[in-house]
């Protein structure tokens, strides 16, 4: 439409510069001035042809000769001619016109369609540096649909998959970030089959209608524009190329997904062996002392004294404790790692947290010594649970490995914005090479001997205390170690 309306506006201006240019020139100039005339009414054909194509230029060279044999060739007025030479002056000047019309026009278009180019390469790269900054697949997707929508004409695009049925990516107008509806997944199996767009009405009164195009190069990748977008837009180079890169898009996609899950299923197998290479010693040893004690309690041919049955059923109770801390801290670790763990954040008083936990804990340190340090007035924010979980485990692994007899020390700090809670023990120290490896899974340190335990302890204390937010470090020395968990501070409650 806006060609044809183009097209008429030059056919009005050059009719009008046709009637002004004859206007002016035929009262002052007659038939010697010829050639003058002629060349005026030549470059007024070849303007016309450069500003609005071929068309205009044919029919502008033919009304600038026939205005110049009526108003300049003898005899005036008439479109006879008396002397051959302006006859053939007539016919050169038209042959002239139009194929220097005929030569501008091509140009014209020429340089159109250079510009044409230009611009699209401008458009897909900037289109490829929106996708290579992309921060993810999803975002790279989404970004190609915007292009693919400015390109094509269209309301929306969206990188549809049959399976499963999913929008992998979108533009952010909530036509193309719908899901697929019952109807639309049979139009995308056709789509699919026989390899052509299908244009689709809407479902609603209020709805938008959808074009789908299969992407080339996929086995169930399509596009789907939101409104028509007419067969010569979707043909257009750009637009080509676009669904290419769409489509390789989508591939890596897929291959990024398949490689996520085959690096978490080799997680899943380095951790189950490194499970049972890690904790097999502290299932087994408990079972064989509960078995042995049991076994040993069923034999009636031993006349066993009061003192060894209590003694029997005191190792059946303690193995059978340790077998229960043993699966109680793989079972936790299993929930913290999957995610189903929720903090429960609450304000705390942590000097009173501290007493709670040397009251709980002072029996199982006997004979050392558990001291609290730190003055009240602070709180902190945490899963009340959790904290006192992790902050038991660490006590538990300051009274494993630190010297006999030396005391266990809890103190209470703070830094800005952030509550300290310290577990200081006078051991002989952690090795250096150790430090880096203290918190990973059943890792337990190369000069570590005599001690059971199934390396989780500080795992699980640590994370614990990420899910409330906070973080542990550790510092070592030749006099000793400390443990120390950064929480986010808490205003006292009114």
């Amino acid at each position: 439409m806006a060609r044809y309306v183009r097209e008429a506006s030059g056919y009005l201006v050059t009719a009008s510069a046709l009637v002004a240019l004859t206007a002016a020139l035929a009262p002052l100039l007659d038939d010697r001035h010829i050639v003058d005339v002629a060349l005026l009414y030549l470059l007024l054909t070849l303007v016309a042809s450069a500003r609005w194509g071929y068309g205009v230029g044919i029919a502008t060279a033919v009304a600038a000769d026939l205005a110049v044999n009526f108003f300049y060739v003898p005899p005036l007025h008439r479109f006879t001619v008396q002397e051959p030479v302006n006859l053939a002056g007539l016919i050169l000047f038209l042959c002239v016109a139009l194929f220097g019309a005929y030569m501008l026009s091509r140009l014209r278009d020429q340089a159109a369609r250079a510009r044409a180019h230009a611009d699209e390469t401008v458009f897909l790269l900037q289109a490829t540096r929106d996708v290579v900054r992309a921060g993810s697949p999803r975002q790279a997707l989404d970004r190609i649909c915007d292009s693919l929508a400015r390109a094509a004409s269209a309301r929306g695009c969206a990188i549809v998959t049959s399976s499963p049925p999913t929008v992998a990516g979108s533009t952010i107008d909530s036509r193309s970030a719908e899901a697929l509806s019952r109807n639309e997944l049979a139009v995308v199996a056709a789509v699919l089959q026989t390899g052509g767009p299908i244009r689709t009405k809407a479902e609603n009164a209020g709805g938008i209608p959808a074009t789908f195009v299969p992407l080339p190069a996929s086995r169930d990748g399509l596009l789907r524009f939101a409104g028509e977008v007419p067969p010569d837009l979707l043909a257009r180079p750009l637009v080509q190329a676009l669904m290419n890169e769409a489509s390789a898009a989508l591939e890596r996609m897929r291959l990024a997904s398949e490689a996520e899950r085959a690096a978490a299923l080799e997680r899943a197998d380095e951790f189950k062996t490194t499970l049972l290479s890690s904790v097999s010693h502290d299932l087994r040893s408990p079972l064989t002392a509960i078995k042995a004690a049991a076994s040993s309690l069923r034999d009636e041919s031993v006349d066993w004294s009061v003192e060894d049955r209590r003694t029997l059923l005191q190792t059946i109770d303690s193995q059978a404790d340790r077998l229960t801390g043993t699966v109680s801290n793989l079972l936790e670790m299993s929930r913290l790692e999957g995610g189903s763990v929720r903090a429960h954040l609450e304000v705390i008083d942590v000097s009173l947290f501290l007493e709670e936990i040397q009251l709980a804990l002072q029996h199982s340190a006997a004979p050392r010594e558990l001291q609290v340090a730190g003055g009240p007035g602070l709180w902190a924010r945490a899963d009340y649970g959790l904290l006192t979980q992790a902050v038991t485990n660490l006590v538990e692994n300051a009274i494993k490995y630190s010297t006999p007899g030396m005391p266990i020390r809890l103190d209470a700090g703070s830094t800005p914005g952030r509550a300290t809670i310290g577990v200081v023990d006078g051991g002989p120290g952690i090795p250096p090479e150790d430090l880096p490896h203290l918190f990973e899974k059943f890792y337990r340190g190369k000069s570590v001997s005599g001690v059971s335990g199934s390396g989780l302890g500080l795992a699980l204390a640590r994370a614990m205390v990420t899910v409330c937010g906070g973080s542990v470090t550790v510092t070592s020395g030749p006099g000793g170690s400390r443990f120390e968990i950064s929480l986010p501070v808490a205003a006292a409650p009114a």
